[in-house]
């Protein structure tokens, strides 16, 4: 059984260091770290070979199509997904395996928390750290997965099997493909393996809360995300 990490990376020189760092550093060190390249200006790819990751360059068209981009070119049989700007904990494999080992499991994920940002993204931070978990737990109790694309993995066969990630959606795409897991088998939230991703989305303030809630609002009332996206955060961190 092979696994592969799939980090979907845009303009992130800042960041992708630490997160490659943080992935060899794994009890269970996956046999393919693969950088998802979407037409980044900066160093990212650079820093991203010299760190032994392979890198897949693709055109800058959106998260979606980034993530189904790097799971058609992923080759372990688990693909595990995270994000640029996190961190995962010396076990996340190791919980990842175990838990799409148990019958009938096409998808595990697992929750995310934020470093702290200065005082404009205080409730932003407060918000992911302390809300998210309990959100969580409680819409997957009930069968409803909302699981961020920071901290997700799946039987590769299975997420083919689904049809992959929407590659029209330009956020959201990781509850989209958590559903469609969930036709090919049972979809598990590990409630004790949390990554730690920058809270760099907090330096946009409180406009951040009501937007991630509409964002969620369309997605489960029109079943797409093809038009709404975030606002590039890295513009407005790399300006201060």
């Amino acid at each position: 059984m092979t696994i592969s990490v799939v980090i979907p990376a845009y303009n992130e020189e800042e960041y992708i260091g630490k997160t490659i760092e943080s992935v060899k550093k794994l009890t269970i060190i996956p046999d393919e770290i693969l950088i998802v390249d979407g037409g980044s200006t900066d160093k990212t790819a650079s820093i991203a070979q010299s760190y032994g990751a392979k890198v897949l360059s693709i055109p800058h068209r959106g998260i979606g199509f980034a993530r189904q981009q790097g799971l058609e070119a992923a080759t372990g049989d688990i693909v595990a997904f995270t994000d640029a700007d996190t961190l995962v904990p010396f076990d996340w494999t190791e919980k990842i395996i175990s838990t799409l080992k148990q019958p009938n499991v096409s998808a595990v994920y697992g929750g995310y928390k934020v470093t702290k940002p200065s005082w404009k993204g205080f409730l932003y931070w407060a918000f992911i750290n302390f809300g998210n978990p309990i959100l969580f737990q409680i819409t997957s109790a009930f069968g409803l997965h909302i699981g961020g694309g920071q901290n997700i993995a799946f039987w590769r066969k299975k997420a083919v099997e689904s049809g992959g990630f929407p590659v029209d959606f330009k956020s959201v795409e990781d509850y989209e493909m958590l559903r469609r897991l969930k036709t090919v088998g049972r979809v598990i939230y590990h409630p004790h393996n949390f990554v730690l991703s920058s809270g760099r989305r907090g330096e946009e303030g409180i406009g951040s809360i009501p937007r991630t809630i509409r964002g969620m609002w369309l997605y489960f009332t029109t079943g797409k995300a093809d038009t709404f996206t975030f606002p590039d955060i890295r513009e407005t961190t790399t300006k201060k």
